[in-house]
């Protein structure tokens, strides 16, 4: 399971320790400490009694419905790329709901990882039913300037609280929208109608819908690119791209292993 910084954004709470993924989560019969981990190559969830609501949250978030067995085919031809089939790499960790996904790319935007961490935080302290992540409609009860003043937000607090609203109206069905069986292609330009996301957070949605044709080109995505295949000169983002051509709908998902292996090198990888 790959985070992507998932696991250090609220209400996720990670032990290193224990191995143990834990989270509130505001469920209908109430909020619960869920907390998840794999024992004996099994997955283990405590917290809340079995429910279809309970899979089908664990199922998102853990992008169990995905299944990355062409990824990793395709990654066994690749001297770079082999550890992929052995490490059962390729799910990204998620939130529940597109909502909480959405908010939290919305907090990565323009500024430093430490206060994505802080904002989400506040966010989920000031809206979040004891400690879970806020619905849309617990955010709409805050105004904009509350939400910047008291969540950091800056000009984010602005774009969250239009989304919330959009969806409370029922201006944004986020079900509809984010409909698993639509074309990537559709879904793309789907996301690319909600308030603060841009090309870059459409691209990182596809990926926590467990679709990699779209790469998130951002400030990591360029720098690792060029240092890595480039000795460090500037390129254009089209030259870079074509870099993942041949992954096909994998792209994204071939650029995140290598970065992945730079950040936590694995003993297979190249």
């Amino acid at each position: 399971m790959e985070s992507h910084g998932w696991f250090r954004l609220a209400p996720f709470r990670w032990s290193e320790e224990k191995g143990v993924l834990s989270r509130k989560e505001a469920l209908p019969e109430g909020v619960v400490d869920l907390e998840i981990e794999v024992r004996r190559g099994k997955l283990v969830v405590r917290g809340a009694a079995p429910s279809e609501e309970l899979t089908r949250r664990i199922t998102r978030m853990l992008q169990l419905n995905v299944d990355t067995s062409e990824f990793a085919e395709m990654a066994r031809a690749s001297e770079r790329h082999a550890w992929v089939a052995e490490t059962g790499f390729g799910r990204l960790l998620c939130g529940t709901t597109i909502w909480e996904d959405a908010v939290k790319i919305i907090a990565t935007t323009n500024t430093m990882w430490s206060q994505t961490v802080r904002m989400v935080e506040l966010l989920v302290a000031k809206c979040g039913r004891d400690g879970a992540f806020p619905t849309p409609r617990e955010v709409v009860r805050f105004s904009e300037e509350e939400l910047q003043r008291d969540c950091r937000l800056g000009y984010r607090a602005k774009t969250i609280h239009a989304l919330a609203t959009r969806v409370v109206s029922g201006e944004i069905d986020l079900a509809t929208l984010a409909d698993r069986t639509l074309p990537t292609p559709a879904l793309f330009k789907n996301y690319l109608t909600l308030p603060g996301i841009g090309p870059y957070g459409a691209a990182h949605l596809l990926a926590m819908d467990g679709r990699h044709d779209f790469i998130a080109v951002d400030s990591e995505f360029r720098r690792f690119v060029r240092e890595t295949y480039h000795r460090g000169r500037r390129v254009s983002d089209a030259a870079m791209l074509r870099r993942y051509n041949k992954w096909g709908r994998w792209k994204y998902l071939a650029y995140w292993s290598e970065l992945w292996s730079e950040v936590r090198p694995v003993s297979s990888a190249k």
